[in-house]
């Protein structure tokens, strides 16, 4: 009796024959290295471009917050009082007056506020406006909330004679300490005041990692010195 014997697989059956557990272990392990890689770039580019939209949100209001304070000192008539900061963290404000209406007269209540006061909180790295409505009651309201990460004022005269220290700038710590013009106190009030006819205005907004300063001088052109 003559014994059968099973052909060999050809090298053609053994390809046909599906992946071995440790061929699919290692297909799946690089598709799921693949899939994360795509899937944290995906979420990496969604946050970077969620980021710039906010940024360029806040950017824009920022822009338009120091245009809004530039147009209205501008046209100030009187810079009524100010607050200098004596620490970095300190609060930072100014009040003036803008005759809007132009009857000669600074109105406490009208519809269109001509008392205004712009305050910076480092606290809450808020800008601020405090004005009258049109009953004289005060209302506060955010310019800018949330990000500022920084706000200054620096009140400058062209009056070059008060010049002290001959740099080509005349601030008001010059006006102040000249006698029989300022009143020596080491404050910028009244006397002081009534000559400043430009300022100095620094914002910077943060916003994550994105940051952006704003600098401008103003002229008051109603507040003119000769």
């Amino acid at each position: 009796m003559i014994a059968s014997t099973a052909p060999a697989a050809s090298s053609e059956d053994r390809a046909d024959a599906g992946f071995t557990l440790v061929e699919l272990m290692v297909a799946i392990t690089m598709f799921m290295t693949l899939l994360t890689l795509v899937l944290g770039g995906t979420i990496t580019v969604s946050r970077a471009l969620k980021d710039t939209r906010q940024f360029t949100a806040i950017n824009e209001q920022s822009r338009v917050a120091v245009e809004r304070l530039t147009r209205e000192l501008r046209q100030a008539s009187e810079i009524i009082a100010v607050t200098i900061p004596s620490t970095s963290d300190g609060e930072v404000a100014m009040t003036f007056g803008v005759d809007f209406n132009g009857n000669q007269n600074l109105d406490v209540a009208a519809a269109d506020p001509e008392v205004l006061t712009y305050r910076y909180l480092p606290a809450t790295d808020q800008l601020t406006l405090t004005a009258n409505d049109a009953s004289g009651n005060a209302v506060t309201q955010p310019i800018l909330s949330d990000d500022v990460s920084a706000f200054s004022l620096d009140y400058r005269s062209s009056l070059w004679q008060y010049d002290t220290n001959g740099d080509g700038i005349t601030r008001w710590s010059e006006i102040d300490a000249t006698t029989g013009v300022g009143n020596q106190n080491g404050v910028l009030d009244a006397p002081e005041l009534t000559k400043i006819d430009f300022v100095s205005i620094t914002l910077t907004v943060l916003k994550g990692e994105h940051r952006q300063t704003y600098q401008t001088e103003v002229g008051l052109r109603n507040q003119a010195q000769s």
